[in-house]
């Protein structure tokens, strides 16, 4: 079963990204949104990973006879 903190996570994570290159853009500094948003993209397979790792061995163990 999924952990809802992941979910929190996630969107908590999107949204301040999403807040950084608001910022950003506003200030004119757009040169930062892409290194910034890749950073975010990161961190979020980062705090997935577990989860990812976790459905390979399932996906594995279903296919091995």
């Amino acid at each position: 079963m999924i952990d809802i903190e992941i979910i929190f996570k996630l969107a908590g994570l999107g949204l301040g990204i999403t807040i950084i290159n608001t910022v950003l853009k506003k200030t004119g500094a757009d040169e930062w949104i892409f290194p910034i948003t890749i950073v975010g993209v990161v961190m979020a397979l980062v705090t997935v990973i577990d989860y990812i790792l976790k459905l390979f061995e399932v996906v594995q163990t279903m296919f091995t006879f």
